[in-house]
């Protein structure tokens, strides 16, 4: 299994939702209201989320941002990665009433529940 780690990729997934609402907004400050953040924090994780590629990802327009088409094409892609994630997550929990390791596929085998005792 791959190691997908912060260490490892030098990627912050933490990063991906501010990225994604500051495209839905158009502006850092709108999104740091959605997103109960300050607005430095905001920034900051904008900046460090543009580090990670060789051109810019937005336009400064007066008190707004303007994502370019790399931008756009990225935040759909997250969004249905996001979504999958969420999705996967739900899926998980929502299972039989089981807790989340019981509904993994192959685990049900190698940690068997014990009956409770009375």
């Amino acid at each position: 299994m791959k190691n997908y780690s912060r260490a490892n990729t030098g990627i912050d997934l933490n990063l991906i939702p501010v990225f994604i609402e500051v495209v839905r907004c158009g502006s850092m400050a709108k999104a740091s209201v959605r997103l109960e953040m300050s607005r430095p924090a905001v920034s900051l994780a904008l900046k460090r989320f543009n580090q990670l590629f060789d051109e810019p990802l937005f336009f400064r327009k007066g008190l707004y941002l303007e994502p370019t088409e790399k931008a756009l094409a990225l935040t759909h892609s997250l969004e249905i990665l996001m979504c999958d994630i969420h999705d996967n997550i739900a899926a998980i929990n929502s299972g039989r009433n089981k807790s989340p390791a019981q509904n993994v596929p192959g685990l049900g085998n190698i940690m068997p529940q014990s009956e409770p005792s009375i």
